[in-house]
């Protein structure tokens, strides 16, 4: 997809992960709302934002995610702003198993919400014009995690669901991509602030952690080849550091909406049965 003019909802983007995700679509011409539950914080995101960009370009609208209004009228915001959105991600998320239920709300609620929303809109076979949806998860959405349950819980169920998404047969005539992006960890306010009650061993979280976090220009590069790539439905993209990004899976949509067998991008593998899939 070449993002260029592109209208784009993106939910917790006014700091980390999501900030560099916006710059990054701006760059290369895209047109971004994106959201965040901080008011402050998001507004002087926008003003710096708009003072590089344009205020043509991009536009803020607070917004929590485990508010099923506020998320429809900011997304019908970015529709009415940018006369359709065309690339959906839905990045905020929290790290605290104190506030499990809060974070699955967030995590997993929030993320399916925001997808929801998207594919009602941009569905080509009731009236959309396709595009991308692009879930954050992380590596801990992939493997155990003894650090924090409730939030490896919370990042499994979304992987569950967008690539389940892509393997619905009339994927096709949707016209839409799902992806899923999991890094390792990633040196953001959310990694850095933890608090030694906020996860379960944090000596040790922390000790692993450092042998592995990457920057967020690392994950923001990941991303955008995600968005980009047109043939990756059902894309779980890891991200490692040392390693780069790699898919661990993707699976083709041919033209009649029938979703082939998993592909990998290493040539001298062939496709996939599901019974290959652990």
């Amino acid at each position: 997809m070449d993002v260029k003019d592109k209208g784009v909802f993106l939910t917790g983007g006014a700091r980390g992960l999501g900030r560099g995700m916006c710059q990054a679509l701006l760059e290369k011409g895209a047109k971004v709302l994106f959201c965040d539950v901080n008011a402050d914080t998001g507004r002087a995101a926008e003003a710096e934002l708009q003072g590089k960009y344009g205020a043509d370009h991009v536009i803020f609208s607070q917004c929590d995610v485990t508010d099923a209004d506020q998320m429809k009228a900011s997304f019908q915001r970015a529709v009415s702003q940018w006369g359709a959105v065309d690339i959906c991600v839905n990045n905020a998320g929290v790290m605290d198993e104190r506030i499990w239920e809060k974070m699955i709300q967030t995590n997993t609620m929030g993320q399916i919400r925001g997808s929801q929303l998207a594919l009602e809109h941009m569905r080509r076979d009731e009236g959309g014009r396709g595009g991308v949806i692009v879930n954050t998860v992380s590596m801990a959405g992939l493997i155990p995690c003894h650090w924090f349950p409730a939030y490896c819980a919370s990042k499994h169920a979304v992987v569950g669901y967008t690539t389940s998404w892509a393997r619905n047969p009339m994927a096709g005539a949707m016209g839409v991509r799902w992806c899923c992006l999991c890094p390792v960890s990633v040196n953001t306010d959310m990694m850095t602030s933890l608090q030694e009650d906020q996860i379960f061993d944090m000596d040790n979280f922390r000790e692993r952690a450092a042998d592995t976090m990457l920057q967020p220009e690392e994950v923001v590069q990941a991303f955008m080849r995600l968005v980009e790539d047109s043939d990756n439905n059902g894309a779980i993209l890891e991200v490692w550091r040392g390693k780069g990004a790699t898919y661990r899976k993707r699976q083709l949509v041919d033209m009649d909406g029938v979703s082939n067998p998993m592909v990998v991008d290493n040539p001298s593998q062939t496709s996939l049965k599901p019974s290959d899939v652990k």
